[in-house]
């Protein structure tokens, strides 16, 4: 059971393909924590500008017995025909 040359170079390169894959794997890791990170902020940001639409009032509409077109009922205004009931 003795150790020769060509086992410990053996050894030696195992031990340095061991090394640097924990070496890729830890750098894979923090490439991931920063990407993650970064999308949180991104998130954030885009959360914090943006900016509400306008609110707009919900009207109540009515229907025109004569053409059929609806107008609201608070300030109704003449559709153009002669018998409208909503004349300007």
């Amino acid at each position: 059971m003795g150790l020769s040359f060509g086992k410990l170079v053996v050894l030696a390169i195992l031990i340095l393909v061991v090394w640097y894959g924990f070496k890729y794997a830890s750098r894979v890791e923090a490439v991931r924590q920063a990407l993650k990170r970064e999308m949180a902020a991104q998130r954030e940001r885009a959360r914090t500008q943006a900016k509400p639409g306008p609110t707009l009032a919900a009207e109540d509409l009515v229907k025109c017995n004569r053409c059929g077109s609806y107008v609201a009922a608070h300030a109704a205004a003449g559709c153009g025909r002669a018998d409208c009931p909503y004349r300007r």
